[in-house]
């Protein structure tokens, strides 16, 4: 749980750096909120959103925050996970595909970005070896108790 956790964290930590070093996607995002505020409330909406341009750099400042923040969010739940997983392989796997998911799906429900059937196959192959890492790990650990049993 907390290797997917921390994967997570770090699409979202790749999220805010995207934002944070990108102005044209800054600026994408200020006026999507902006267009947003201004039609659920009774302001009138500015042609363009001219108080974006000059945001901007604070927005992305405040992103680059967030990504640290992530990052060491990330980091933490990491070691949790490798401190609750019977090996390093299965929190960094789990992890790895985690990231790899989430920022799929950031990407394709923020940016539009259009993902192929091959990726969508690839991401099926890793849950199904994650699967089957995890099992095996189950079995081992079940023959392990076996064995100090019989000690």
């Amino acid at each position: 749980m907390y290797s997917v956790l921390s994967g997570f964290f770090a699409s979202g930590a790749s999220l805010c750096g995207k934002f944070a070093m990108g102005a044209e996607e800054t600026l994408w995002l200020c006026e999507v909120v902006s267009h947003q505020i201004s039609h659920s409330s009774s302001l009138y909406a500015i042609n363009g959103f001219p108080a974006c341009k000059n945001f901007v750099l604070y927005i992305r400042v405040c992103f680059c925050g967030l990504m640290l923040l992530f990052n060491v969010v990330m980091w933490t739940t990491f070691v949790k996970a490798l401190r609750h997983s019977t090996t390093s392989l299965e929190a960094t796997v789990t992890n790895t595909a985690a990231n790899f998911f989430f920022t799929a799906i950031f990407g394709q429900v923020l940016f539009g970005e259009f993902l192929t059937l091959m990726w969508w196959i690839g991401t099926l192959l890793i849950i199904f070896g994650l699967l089957m890492m995890h099992k095996g790990n189950q079995q081992a650990a079940i023959l392990a108790k076996k064995q100090r049993k019989r000690k």
